[in-house]
């Protein structure tokens, strides 16, 4: 006899990250973290999860599509060759030793479970990407890309800024606070801050050319107005409804020059300072989501006492090692390594507590299961896509009050305006720092040290 029973399902968190700004010695780093959900078959119970998120194994993963066509690590066979080939995904793991191979599962059954969660995890975030792909593949809609394929020096900031505000006016988080039809008493650059960056600004911490200063968003005309988004909003909903997905949440941290460099005195390298923003971040949104978006009851019923998170992030400052760093980012974590390689570095375990921002450590709700990926080139992803976008509108909207301070210090409208890279940046010091010296701003507040 047929069963009419509704099959269980989970939901899972995809966490990606992105930054803008890493390079430039002017302006702030800024770190951004979108969080959406996926319900997807059921994956077990908390026992099968405590199994999977805690096994030692080497096994291939599908960490991403893109790595089956990439090549950043090849074959002896193909370093000798000039030819450019693809790999298969394969080859771009690295597998554990012999005489370092773990134990045997303690039964077949619990190893089937485990390889079937495996399989299930490699799955999540093709899914969620294949489920958004029409409604950001419209044009004009809402799409959700690398913000360098929306945004740069020749093109407008319309596109960059449309899928920003039609993500807030998404987020569940955001929802709780404001409804789309009081948007537009957020749709401001402090207001914008303030919710989405979790920043006081205030006191002496705050540079020169942000004191007193705030402006309407959206900034582009071509944006196109809250009303004009109704439409689009409505798609949105549909899509989410029909795949079972949510946006929970986007934020974003910024790291003004003042604290990158005292960040940078005492972590010591510019790697270091990457991975302790962006992981920080990380914990943050854990913590928010859990606090947003309760468990689903047939996840109850199911017994699935761990939430899932997949995170995604950039490789950090070109590093391909990451365990003592998760250890330390999330205490009494018993962190597995399943991939180490130039390509790709991914680790699973399970968690009651990470260690935010300030360095205190908090417990979460309840226990978590976590993998986190650190991939190249992972804005294919739309997780890590959405964050790319809001890292790259905060960075750009922060160097707007930054130029016009220094257009009205020197008192030369036709001061050119700098993005804040390297070369140009020493051009612009040069021409503002006789009005640097002048207004007292130490050297420490204005120029980041590398």
């Amino acid at each position: 006899m047929k069963s009419n029973a509704t099959p269980l399902q989970s939901t899972v968190y995809v966490v990606g990250t992105d930054e803008a700004g890493y390079g430039p010695n002017l302006g702030p780093l800024l770190v951004a973290a979108s969080c959406w959900t996926l319900q997807t078959e059921s994956l077990g119970d908390g026992e099968t999860l405590r199994r999977a998120f805690s096994a030692t194994q080497k096994s291939p993963l599908a960490v991403s599509e893109h790595l089956a066509s990439s090549n950043v690590r090849k074959s002896p066979k193909n370093r000798r060759s000039k030819k450019k080939t693809n790999v298969d995904v394969a080859p771009l793991f690295e597998f554990l030793p012999a005489d370092e191979a773990p134990p045997p599962p303690p039964s077949a059954n619990a190893a089937s479970d485990v390889d079937v969660v495996s399989r299930q995890i490699d799955a999540v975030v093709p899914n969620l990407n294949a489920a958004l792909a029409e409604l950001c593949a419209r044009r004009g809609v809402f799409p959700l890309a690398d913000s360098k394929k929306l945004y740069g020096p020749s093109k407008s900031l319309a596109a960059l800024e449309r899928s920003f505000w039609l993500a807030v006016g998404s987020a569940r988080r955001v929802l709780q606070t404001v409804n789309r039809s009081e948007l537009t008493n957020v749709a401001t650059w402090r207001s914008a801050l303030a919710l989405l960056c979790d920043e006081t600004i205030s006191g002496d911490a705050t540079p020169p050319w942000e004191r007193d200063v705030d402006f309407p968003l959206p900034q582009d005309a071509k944006t196109g107005s809250f009303v004009d988004l109704e439409g689009t909003f409505a798609q949105i909903d549909a899509t989410f409804e029909r795949f079972g997905v949510s946006l929970v949440d986007v934020a974003a941290r910024r790291v003004q020059p003042l604290e990158f460099n005292d960040l940078l005195t005492r972590l010591g390298l510019k790697s270091d300072l990457i991975a302790d923003v962006t992981t920080s971040l990380v914990v943050e949104t854990i913590l928010r989501a859990l606090q947003t978006q309760p468990l689903f009851s047939q996840d109850l019923e199911n017994n699935v006492e761990l939430p899932v998170f997949i995170v995604l992030c950039d490789k950090l400052g070109g590093r391909d090692r990451y365990a003592p760093l998760l250890t330390a980012r999330f205490p009494g974590a018993n962190v597995q390594t399943l991939v180490e390689s130039r390509a790709a570095s991914v680790y699973r375990f399970c968690a009651r507590r990470g260690v935010v921002r300030d360095g205190s450590t908090t417990e979460f709700p309840t226990e978590i299961a976590v993998e986190i990926r650190f991939t190249a080139k992972g804005e294919a992803n739309v997780p890590t896509a959405l964050a790319s976008i809001c890292a790259k509108y905060f960075r750009e909207l922060s160097m707007i009050p930054f130029n016009d301070f220094w257009r009205h210090a020197v008192n030369d409208a036709t001061l050119r305006p700098t993005a804040g890279y390297p070369l140009d940046a020493k051009r612009f010091r040069a021409e503002v720092d006789e009005s640097r010296r002048r207004l007292n701003i130490p050297d420490a507040v204005f120029w980041r040290d590398r």
